[in-house]
């Protein structure tokens, strides 16, 4: 009888391959999934029923796949999960894709091969297409923070663009017209989001931002103070600035304060997404509240309904983010 290794040889692919096929844990290229069904054709594989049906069971598994989970942003969304795994009985797994995309599609592979079948997954890196295709293998499957219209249904999103334009409209209602933007460097669906809400702000009030306006950089504390030392040294008489998040904010404080620059005397601030730390930087951070948390367990609770086979209530999987004043923004008009 012919065994997996055989079919892996005659298919010239991997066992791990010939398992994915066979098990359907995971997209395969239809030319790869073709030349392994052909393989088992011809050397007349018969797939162990038994196996099989241990291989597709999920039991109560729910898997995350989720960013870097040292940012206190990431720790929010697993904590949503982790909720919701917890009230509904569900073990919860979890994997980093660290914002590449070889990790991101590693580590959706490892969950669907653990048997994950209600899975939540936040990632950055992969394009529209690849999710699109992990989708339709893996029908409990949500992805939260980022929105992709032929899946509509299995997507838990904020709109980044309207909660830039209203950070950047609180700037600019504060009397400031000469705002930064300091933003991400990765091309991610976010970052161009945001962007177009900073510019729609800013032209409400007939303000074209030069290209020295916007300043890209790593969005963790160390691409805040590379902001901070490239705002200074840009020579434009910035009053203000908005950043892609709150960590970056605390690193662009840190690198002003050691340059005596005076926060918001001399400088305004506003971050985005309200993680703890922001309400204890000096000057507290005025900043977007991102519900992170309540976006997780919306996913969560879908995708485990989605496992189920059961029809979740028609629900918005549409989120808004909300301006919380702080200290770290003054009026220049008072």
């Amino acid at each position: 009888m012919a065994t997996m290794k055989d079919v892996a040889l005659r298919a010239g692919v991997s066992t791990a391959t010939v398992s994915r096929v066979i098990n359907q844990t995971s997209y395969v290229e239809p030319v790869t999934r073709e030349r392994v069904e052909k393989a088992m054709r011809d050397l007349n594989y018969r797939r162990n029923a038994a196996a099989l049906a241990l291989a597709k069971r999920s039991g109560d598994m729910l898997g995350l796949l989720t960013g870097n989970l040292a940012d206190p942003f990431f720790a929010r969304l697993a904590r949503g999960v982790e909720e919701v795994a917890r009230q509904q009985g569900f073990r919860l797994m979890v994997c980093s894709g660290g914002h590449q995309a070889e990790l991101e599609k590693s580590g959706l592979d490892f969950l669907i091969n653990q048997g994950c079948e209600a899975i939540v997954v936040h990632a950055t890196r992969m394009s529209d297409q690849e999710l699109v295709r992990y989708s339709a293998h893996s029908p409990a499957m949500v992805i939260v923070n980022r929105y992709i219209a032929s899946s509509a249904n299995r997507c838990v999103w904020l709109d980044n663009l309207s909660a830039a334009r209203e950070a950047t409209r609180h700037l600019l209602q504060k009397g400031h017209r000469c705002i930064a933007c300091i933003t991400s460097d990765l091309p991610i669906d976010d970052r161009q989001q945001r962007l177009e809400g900073y510019r729609m702000a800013l032209s409400e009030y007939g303000i074209m931002p030069e290209k020295s306006w916007i300043i890209s950089v790593p969005f963790d504390e160390e691409g805040g103070e590379i902001a901070a030392q490239k705002l200074l040294d840009s020579g434009v008489p910035f009053t203000a600035a908005f950043t892609f998040n709150d960590v970056m904010a605390a690193g662009m404080m840190r690198a002003l304060h050691q340059r005596d620059i005076r926060l918001p005397e001399q400088l305004s601030l506003i971050g985005f997404d309200d993680v703890v730390l922001a309400r204890y930087l000096y000057p507290a951070l005025t900043t977007m509240h991102y519900p992170v948390e309540r976006m997780a367990r919306r996913a969560a609770m879908l995708a485990i309904q989605l496992s189920q086979q059961q029809t979740p209530p028609p629900r918005s999987l549409r989120f808004e983010a909300g301006l919380i004043e702080r200290d770290s923004v003054i009026c220049l008009s008072e």
